[in-house]
């Protein structure tokens, strides 16, 4: 009997492997891509819907409060019998109750501010708009940008008289960092987002937005603004089973192939092929491989690359469990592992010890990364993120939450202990800053609160972020502590 040709049988078995993982990877792509899309569009509408709603939100708060203004019989007898000192006394006690505001004032009916214009933060810019015609016909949305500091934009609306007469209007300018916060708030991870006015200037954006047409692009309601929205890539979890399915098939049907050729071979030689399989076997289930002596040598460049894979996979997956808990950028924990150090402090709260949050971020960030770019920005994240590891704790826990928002939990400390920490943790970022070659006017403003037993992280979180915007408020570059006993989670 002729002997079989033992080349030509492993050619033709060879082109069958490479078909086999040819149609698998073509299968594969094709129903990745397709889950991809539909999870991106999917994501794309759901991020849409979440910000056009936060912002619509915003907005109606800011038209309702001065549609009650205009409304008020007060403002139109100021407009109309007033004097300069009550019209400016007007202005001045409704500003203190409308947070976020930067300017208020009554709008003569020659579109004139009634009042100090300049006590009452309305610029050279706005009054311009003021003298367009129409300024006062009903509610606009006018944004100015001349000084970063201020950003802002304008609503206007008319007031009326008995009759239904303009007598004239009533003016109110909001920082722009309150339509920021929305949208930093409201960003999913990987998605950019820009608000755009009828100029197509960008009001406020978030996240860095590609060189392509955004995924959806609509009008926000009757603004005359619209939001643009870039999508990225979900992580394809169905897709993912799919490609295990495939790749475990097309592993399957190269085992196959294989095993009818080593029935075939020399004893010895399948001895080194099943120590092959079995190192394979110990990399894809991410255990060390048994020790891999081949009979012959020729098998020897294959058994030190399966150890080499197996180290090399080792270390990419423990890479890949530290990249999931830490931020890109600053290297401290992210949200996913504050989370977890969370439920241990809560458990600490618990059993009666002190345990403090405290959510921080830059003041006058924007205003660095618009002059001196993003790059700058980066740094003095850096910096911060420098100062806290310094001077913390075994104990102690630094995390970036999002943007330049960054939360430290602190145990067995009380308000003194806090205010030292956070004196001298003030110390350090300029200190760090310094180092870092960034020349701006940055400072630290906090807002603290301590854990209960009840508390959630999203409860904590908004405890902090209501100290933190009186720190704001009452002048910035200072730590406030949240004091509602009323709330069964304060302290």
């Amino acid at each position: 009997m002729r002997p079989a040709d033992l080349d030509r049988r492993v050619r033709i078995r060879l082109w069958g492997v490479v078909a086999i993982f040819a149609l698998a990877i073509a299968a594969t792509l094709w129903v990745g891509y397709r889950e991809a899309d539909a999870q991106r569009d999917e994501l794309a509408r759901k991020q849409f819907g979440l910000i056009e709603t936060n912002l619509l939100r915003r907005l109606d708060f800011y038209g309702q409060a001065i549609g009650q203004l205009a409304a008020d019989p007060e403002t139109h007898d100021q407009i109309v019998l007033g004097d300069a000192a009550s019209q400016q006394r007007w202005a001045e006690i409704r500003l203190r109750f409308l947070p976020g505001v930067l300017g208020l004032a009554l709008i003569g009916p020659q579109a004139q501010v009634l009042g100090n214009a300049g006590d009452l933060r309305v610029g050279a810019a706005c009054m311009r708009d003021l003298e367009k015609p129409g300024a006062l016909g009903g509610p606009h949305l006018l944004v100015h940008r001349d000084n970063p500091d201020l950003a802002h934009f304008d609503i206007t609306v008319p007031v009326t008289g008995p009759g239904g007469d303009g007598v004239g209007g009533v003016f109110l300018s909001i920082r722009l960092d309150q339509l920021q916060r929305v949208i930093d708030d409201s960003r999913f991870p990987d998605h950019a987002l820009q608000v755009i006015d009828a100029a197509g200037e960008t009001v406020v954006r978030a996240g860095a937005a590609p060189a392509v047409s955004p995924d959806i692009e609509q009008p926000l309601r009757d603004t005359g603004w619209r939001i643009r929205v870039w999508g990225a890539p979900p992580a394809l979890s169905h897709a993912q089973v799919v490609m295990i399915a495939i790749a475990a098939a097309a592993l399957l049907a190269v085992l196959t192939i294989m095993l009818e050729d080593m029935r075939t071979l020399q004893r010895n030689i399948h001895k080194d092929l099943v120590t092959i399989r079995d190192g394979l076997a110990a990399v894809a289930a991410g255990t060390p491989p048994p020790p891999l002596v081949p009979t012959y040598v020729q098998f020897q460049p294959a058994i030190r690359e399966i150890e080499r894979m197996a180290i090399e996979i080792e270390k990419q997956r423990s890479e890949f469990a530290r990249q999931s808990l830490t931020d890109t950028l600053t290297g401290l924990p992210n949200r996913r592992a504050l989370e977890g150090r969370f439920s241990q402090m809560l458990g600490f709260a618990q059993r009666g010890h002190a345990v403090a949050l405290v959510l921080m971020d830059l003041d006058h960030f924007k205003s660095l990364n618009d002059n001196q770019g993003h790059a700058a920005g980066d740094k003095a994240l850096l910096a911060l993120a420098h100062a806290l590891t310094a001077p913390s704790r075994n104990t102690d826990f630094a995390a970036r939450l999002a943007g330049d928002e960054f939360v430290t939990l602190l145990a067995a400390l009380d308000t003194e202990g806090i205010a030292a920490w956070f004196l001298r943790l003030g110390d350090r970022f300029q200190a760090e800053l310094r180092a870092a070659g960034i020349d701006a006017s940055l400072s630290l403003s906090a807002g603290c609160t301590w854990l209960a037993g009840n508390d959630t992280l999203s409860r904590v979180l908004k405890r902090a972020d209501r100290a933190l915007y009186r720190a704001k408020a009452e002048g910035r570059a200072q730590i406030v502590f949240h004091a509602d006993m009323g709330d069964a989670a304060a302290r």
